[in-house]
């Protein structure tokens, strides 16, 4: 049997532990005070706090009660909250230089195999080769030459919901695959369940899965990844079944459009521009360019795809909203054709509807992380390099100073000339698709495909309630939503009928033919 360690080895092991800590703390205290927030456990510190549903509502609490640039730990991470619109300006995108590089995910990048997707890419000059690629068909002039593919796809999406109201979601899903696609790959969905689409959507389950804050063991405690594998903790099955998925979703489409555009058959698309443009890529290039392609509909289809289903729930619960936005689009369009993207600067109160869509249950309550890469100083607290950033995007979109009565879905607040000249009701797509370096780079497309579903079924269709006496959910606790990264609403049902016999009729009547290729 081994002897103890001699008592003054303990001493020194002790004495080095405790002028570690000492030392740090003073380090620290150097640069001045970390900003406010709550005390945490020993050693876990806040990490129990961020590991339960609806993350945003906890932070949304400590704004109020720190401010809005609350400091914490999870087992010796700072992480950074940030809850107003002044904050996310003032650092993630005035000194972007520093704040936008994303943290290390264990889970959603290295295990899943996320780590090179645009939207977990570390800053550098692979995520800006994504962006200047991406950039050459996203910008708001370039996303109008999609107009009539979307208008196409959308009314071929009312078909859907005049046959089997009952599956909207499911038809919202195909609807915004449908789009992108065939932007993307050149692909026309198969009827029935489509395999591309079927992939994608693992894919983006489990994105949004892997990148929750909090959801994995792992992510907080990055020595499990040296375990054997055959321990088979659930966690490790998941990283399995993601990377699987992932893989296939990135490369399968690729390869079958390289294979093509090497036939002559290849139909135009994002992805067929890539390789005709160089087809002898270096490895690295080609790698770029299957994330770059599939990062559209990782990107940008999902959460369109959460928007409208907030749009058919807001609809249901706010009748009178409804009928106003109706009342507009007979005045601008008529019954006797369906809208168009021509209509929208004639259609206010439709956009002021779609801006409340987007404020009232935001698709990312909090955006991706962004990560510090360097020490900062900011209202005199210091901000250590590494640190992690959360924007909570929720927090602002409710917060009562920016837009009075938080809780009522207002589209008239977007008319409030002597507000707006407070800076109140801000435009809520400001903070509902990324911020500084890391914004969304499909806004534009994803806005335009959100709106033309939304002015194409409010004027062919009505949107009501199954059951008026139910109780309506409580969104200032996010209730009838799901908690994740990307936050959908939980599966529902609504009464979607058409407004007339005449709208039936132009229903069928502008439904595109079918011309759908194989895959």
């Amino acid at each position: 049997m081994g002897s103890l360690p001699d008592l003054p080895l303990l001493t020194a092991i002790v004495l080095t532990v405790v002028l570690t800590i000492l030392l740090i703390k003073k380090n620290l205290n150097r640069h001045g005070p970390l900003p406010p927030g709550p005390s945490g456990l020993p050693f876990l510190g806040n990490a129990l706090d961020m590991s339960g549903p609806y993350p945003w509502l906890k932070y949304t609490e400590w704004s109020k009660q720190y401010g809005d640039v609350v400091h914490i730990k999870a087992v010796g991470q700072s992480i950074i909250i940030l809850s107003s619109p002044k904050a996310l300006g003032d650092l993630l995108e005035q000194r972007g230089a520093i704040y936008s590089d994303r943290p290390r995910l264990i889970m959603g990048g290295e295990l899943a195999g996320y780590v090179d997707s645009v939207p977990l890419c570390p800053y550098g000059s692979r995520l800006r080769e994504y962006r200047k690629l991406m950039s050459e068909v996203l910008t708001p002039r370039k996303v109008q030459g999609f107009f009539a593919l979307e208008e196409e796809k959308t009314r071929e999406f009312l078909g859907c919901l005049l046959r089997s109201p009952d599956q909207f979601l499911n038809h919202t899903r195909r609807n915004i695959a449908a789009i992108v696609f065939k932007i993307t790959h050149g692909y026309d969905l198969q009827d029935g369940l489509d395999p591309l689409m079927e992939l994608a959507e693992r894919g983006d389950h489990d994105f949004s899965e892997a990148a929750s804050a909090g959801a994995f063991l792992v992510d907080s405690f990055p020595a499990l990844l040296y375990l054997p594998r055959w321990l088979g903790f659930s966690w490790m099955k998941k990283a399995k079944l993601f990377r699987k998925n992932m893989e296939e979703l990135r490369d399968a489409p690729w390869e079958v459009v390289k294979e093509q555009v090497k036939k002559g058959t290849a139909a135009p698309s994002f992805a067929a521009n890539l390789i005709e443009k160089n087809s002898n890529p270096t490895k690295e290039q080609e790698d770029i360019y299957k994330w770059v392609s599939t990062g559209f509909y990782a990107g940008g289809a999902d959460t369109t795809v959460s928007a409208i289903g907030s749009f058919f729930l807001c609809m249901s619960l706010y009748p009178d909203i409804q009928r106003k936005a109706q009342e507009e689009m007979l005045r601008v369009v008529g019954t006797n054709r369906l809208p168009t993207f021509s209509d929208r600067p004639h259609l206010p109160y439709v956009d002021a509807l779609i801006n409340e869509v987007y404020r009232m249950n935001p698709v990312g309550p909090t955006a991706l992380p962004h990560r510090s890469t360097k020490d900062d100083h900011y209202n005199g607290y210091f901000i250590p390099a590494g640190s992690i950033v959360i924007p909570n995007s929720w927090a602002v979109l409710h917060d009562p100073d920016v837009y009075p009565s938080p809780f009522e879905f207002l589209p008239e607040r977007y008319f409030d000339k002597e507000a707006k000249a407070k800076g109140l009701n801000l435009d809520p797509r400001k903070f509902a698709f990324g911020y500084g370096r890391r914004v969304c780079p499909g806004q534009h497309l994803a806005d335009n495909s959100f709106f033309i579903a939304v002015a194409m079924i409010l004027s062919v269709f009505n949107i009501s309630r199954v059951d008026e006496k139910a109780p309506k959910p409580d969104f200032s606790r996010s209730e009838g939503y799901i908690s994740s990264t990307i936050c959908h609403p939980e599966p529902f049902k609504c009464h979607i009928t058409p407004r007339s016999e005449e709208a039936a009729v132009l229903i069928r009547a502008n439904e595109p033919k079918d011309g759908r290729s194989q895959f």
